[in-house]
């Protein structure tokens, strides 16, 4: 039996799960090593403006272990915990996975797997689709190059996560596609709901049932452009076209976003604030198309939980979230947009509002891309790996 370790700054909600159907595969031992209790106690998020606390983390579901006990230690550049090495040498892990490389905690790890001579994993959701600094980049390349070059495997989420990875000479063979793994138990629960709660929440915010809705899902703040949106409600106005849209979320632009879209004379704008992430399916399943403006956006897990709950998706070009085998699939359950060009964003809303039998259509193979992705998330992924340490094991012997 293979034994994996798992290093990770700290219980993040939407992989917990993904840990908890690790934990239930028999054919290996699974342990997660936490730095911080971030997530699992109370912290103040700056993008958010409030404190936060997870309530579907599954902790009781699978073995893990608090590096630095309790303390709510920032997920920043510093994050270590000097317990590491010694944890994962009394575990004596076949396989040790790790996300990242900018903090103390994942390059001591990272150390530790290449002096012990186990195998390493990577996960990241890095993409080159957004704006960076040139020089930063160029600078940033030698390093990247030379810290991949030593990792055995990468878990890749998607397309242009992939691209960003052969960009830095990662070769495909290294590859295994992962995807990034939702709460499945809840989500599948919902979508078996998802006839009774559409109404419940289109009641509690006054909607009928023949009137479209578009949601976005994200922290408030100027890089996920959700006053897009609004840009694109005024401009639709004037063809005669009303919506509604959720923006679920909190965080500094609220006020701003709120005050721009108070002039709107047909259409509304419902600003839910934050929302638990176990009330957060009952609102996809209220949608009828799923927008998300950001111009920087790495791989969005709202919209790969969007896609389970049959929605069709709309993206600019800045998110990692589409391509051929990705979350968004053009012209089958979704469209892509230029970034900032609200004449385009409008009238790809505009196709999908105007053409039911299209949403049902992207929905019902959004909905096909999400079971498969899952699927592979939460129990093919142990799967590869132990097929890939075992011809290690073999090429070793």
């Amino acid at each position: 039996m293979f034994r994996i370790a798992l290093v990770v700054s700290h219980p993040i909600q939407h992989f917990c799960p993904q840990y908890a159907s690790f934990s239930k595969d028999k054919s290996i031992e699974f342990k997660v090593y936490f730095a911080s209790a971030l997530g699992k106690e109370k912290y103040y998020d700056a993008n958010f403006k409030m404190e936060i606390a997870w309530s579907n983390l599954y902790l009781d579901q699978f073995d893990h272990h608090f590096l630095n006990g309790d303390q709510v230690l920032q997920s920043n550049r510093e994050l270590d915990a000097p317990s590491l090495e010694m944890e994962l040498q009394n575990y004596e892990p076949d396989l040790l996975i790790v996300y990242g490389y900018f903090q103390k905690l994942q390059r001591r790890a990272y150390r530790w797997a290449f002096n012990n001579g186990v195998k390493l994993a990577y996960i990241s959701d890095s993409e080159l689709r957004h704006k960076r600094n040139f020089l930063k980049e160029y600078l940033k390349y030698f390093y990247i190059t030379k810290h991949f070059s030593k990792i055995d495997y990468f878990l890749t989420v998607g397309n242009a996560n992939e691209d960003f990875y052969k960009y830095y000479g990662v070769p495909s063979a290294s590859m295994i596609r992962m995807h990034f793994p939702i709460d499945l138990q809840l989500y599948e629960k919902t979508f078996q709901l998802r006839g009774s709660l559409r109404n419940e929440i289109r009641l509690k915010y006054v909607i009928s049932g023949n009137e479209c809705v578009i949601s976005v899902v994200g922290k408030l703040v100027p890089w996920k452009n959700q006053d897009h949106l609004i840009d694109v409600l005024y401009l639709l106005e004037n063809e005669d076209i009303s919506l509604h849209v959720f923006v679920i979320g909190s965080g500094e632009m609220m006020e701003v976003w709120r005050a721009k879209a108070s002039k709107l004379k047909r259409s509304k704008v419902h600003f839910v604030g934050f929302v638990d992430s176990g009330d957060l399916p009952a609102f996809y399943a209220a949608t009828d198309i799923y927008v998300h403006p950001a111009s920087v956006e790495p791989h969005s897990i709202a919209v790969s939980e969007a896609i389970y709950m049959g929605c069709p998706v709309i993206v600019s070009d800045r998110c990692g979230s589409y391509g051929e085998t990705d979350d968004v699939q053009e012209g089958k359950n979704g469209c892509v947009f230029k970034f900032g060009d609200i004449d385009s964003l409008a009238e790809k809303i505009c196709l999908l509002v105007n053409d039911a039998a299209m949403r049902s259509r992207f929905g019902q193979y959004s909905r096909q891309l999400g079971l498969q992705f899952q699927e592979r998330a939460h129990h093919g992924l142990v799967e590869k790996l132990i097929k890939n340490l075992i011809v290690a094991k073999s090429d070793a012997v």
